[in-house]
């Protein structure tokens, strides 16, 4: 009985000091206005990244418009890029060690094509060591470390969507936009 008390006054000193420091689960975060009536602009609209942002969007409350008229603002994903780097190659040859690396370049426009937020990159870098006898199960973790790497790089975009400086700057561009 005392065990259990002491582990519920642990749980909730925990949540009430992660409550107090303004933490938040990911997924959902506050952006400007202009952008809650949004268009996502991007060449491969079924690709696992554009799949991962509207549902972060989703779960903060946007709006995501069928086409770019119906928008306030449109987030174009300019580029979605992976890429490797050989790091070292073992003694005997067999033995690779590579850096997988995934950039995205993303901008946000006015929907009648103004740009508000330039054109911005966020990079991704993973580490990976393959050897020649497990060439499919070095393939297997590739594609796993390029999914964390496509959530983080949605998150990071989220996150600066968000910020205080982009809000500024969108609600400032979308507000001359619509006294013109």
């Amino acid at each position: 009985m005392l065990r259990k008390s002491i582990a519920l006054l642990g749980i909730l000193g925990t949540s009430l000091l992660l409550l107090g420091c303004g933490f938040h689960l990911r997924g959902q975060v506050e952006l400007a206005p202009p952008l809650k009536h949004l268009y996502l602009e991007t060449r491969e609209p079924y690709s696992e990244l554009s799949r991962n942002l509207k549902q972060s969007l989703t779960a903060s409350h946007v709006i995501l418009t069928e086409t770019p008229q119906q928008a306030d603002t449109i987030l174009e994903i300019i580029s979605d890029n992976e890429s490797q780097q050989l790091l070292s190659v073992g003694g005997t040859q067999q033995t690779r060690q590579y850096n997988l690396i995934l950039t995205v370049a993303f901008q946000v426009k006015t929907s009648a094509g103004k740009i508000i937020l330039p054109t911005q990159t966020i990079s991704e870098n993973q580490p990976i060591t393959i050897q020649a006898d497990q060439v499919l199960g070095g393939s297997n973790e590739q594609n796993n470390l390029y999914h964390q790497m496509r959530r983080a790089i949605v998150n990071t975009l989220m996150m600066r969507l968000s910020s205080k400086g982009v809000a500024n700057s969108v609600m400032e561009n979308t507000q001359l936009h619509s006294n013109q």
